[in-house]
């Protein structure tokens, strides 16, 4: 088993937008940061690949190298005959194709001091005073603290939080580059008619259109044949490529109090938002939050522990809010549909969706208009 014997400030598993976002920071700070991944950059990954206003706000760099198209309007759709665009003056969403982007990222982060290097499976965690050791079948490493930014099926989580089942959770999308026959559009579209507990999205992406289903429900199904079906309803006669699924990791809001040395952030940790399915926001705020953690730690401010628990207590509390508004919205679309579509609420709901998971709130404030009529 390989090993350099050093004592790393942190070992960071998974090198997505969560991973670059603790590692960044980390490495601006002047700390010894290895940034482990399983995958060769550049590497596929199913996702959407918007990135909101409060998405662009938080990453420490611009991401315009990488912007395949930029979004002030958004359409929402219950069925082809109940339609509405909610229009922006300025940018709400900028178009990047997740492989792009991940690596783009993943430069930026190396070229600001971080070391990267793939690994095997993750086999055992074990603490031991003030460091951790994550193992896996080609090499050891040791830190005086792990992020688990491993995503959805976080092998870091589940070696970590085995004793603490039952917080998190899954949803589901499949997804698929499409080229229609006369060409991209440019609207990005959120459809609710073709699933429960979801919707259908088509985000423009300048030489395609990323389209897909997603949905929280684990007892709807999305196979390919459903997805092939809405595209064909939509875009008949276009090229279909690439179609992938991804889970997302839900659950945040519940999670048992940090402790030990090791923390989960992004997908791993349950950071994606259950009412829209956005899990960027969250991977890159909670990256850093276990930065800021584990700088405070170092740096003799306090423990780790409850700095990352106090710098994920508005983003968690967005999360819990984002869940009780995802159950009733869906539980209640129709009213839910005209309520946001109404004029009262479609500037203050095209600003949310660009400003994150203050979203949250606004389906809360949808919920309690609605049941006043």
């Amino acid at each position: 088993m390989q090993g350099t014997g050093r004592v790393w400030d942190a070992v960071i598993v998974g090198a997505g937008p969560a991973g670059c976002a603790a590692a960044y920071d980390l490495a601006a700070a002047g700390c010894a940061v290895l940034l482990l991944d399983r995958a060769e950059f550049p590497r596929h990954k199913a996702c959407a690949g918007g990135l909101t206003r409060k998405t662009l706000r938080a990453l420490r760099f611009s991401v315009a190298p990488v912007t395949r198209a930029t979004i002030s309007a958004v359409t929402i759709e219950k069925s082809r005959s109940e339609t509405a665009t909610l229009a922006s003056r300025s940018p709400v969403c900028a178009m990047t194709v997740r492989q792009e982007l991940d690596e783009f990222c993943l430069r930026q982060t190396i070229a600001r001091g971080a070391q990267f290097a793939r690994t095997g499976p993750i086999q055992s965690i074990a603490s031991c005073g003030e460091t951790v050791t994550v193992r896996a079948a080609d090499a050891a490493h040791t830190a005086r603290f792990l992020v688990g930014a491993d995503g959805v099926h976080s092998r870091v989580r589940q070696l970590v939080y085995e004793d603490h089942p039952g917080w998190f959770r899954r949803g589901f999308a499949l997804e698929a580059a499409v080229c229609p026959s006369h060409g991209p559009d440019s609207d990005l579209i959120f459809d609710f008619a073709p699933i429960r507990q979801g919707y259908g999205w088509v985000f423009p992406k300048r030489d395609h259109l990323n389209v897909g289903l997603y949905t929280e429900s684990a007892s709807e199904k999305i196979d390919r044949a459903r997805l092939s079906a809405w595209i064909s309803e939509r875009y008949d006669g276009a090229r279909v490529e690439a179609m992938t699924g991804q889970y997302l990791g839900f659950g945040a809001e519940n999670a048992p109090p940090s402790s030990g040395r090791v923390f989960l952030v992004g997908d791993a940790g349950g950071f994606a938002d259950p009412l829209t399915g956005e899990g960027i926001h969250g991977a890159v705020s909670s990256g850093q939050a276990a930065a800021a953690a584990i700088l405070c730690d170092l740096h003799g401010g306090g423990s780790a522990n409850a700095a990352y628990d106090g710098a994920t207590a508005a983003l968690r509390r967005d999360l819990r809010l984002s869940a009780s508004g995802a159950r009733w919205f869906y539980a209640n679309l129709d009213t839910g549909f005209r309520a946001m579509t109404a004029p009262l609420f479609r500037g203050a709901v095209i600003n949310a969706f660009a400003n994150g998971t203050k979203i949250a709130a606004l389906a809360n404030a949808i919920r309690r208009f609605a049941s006043a009529f």
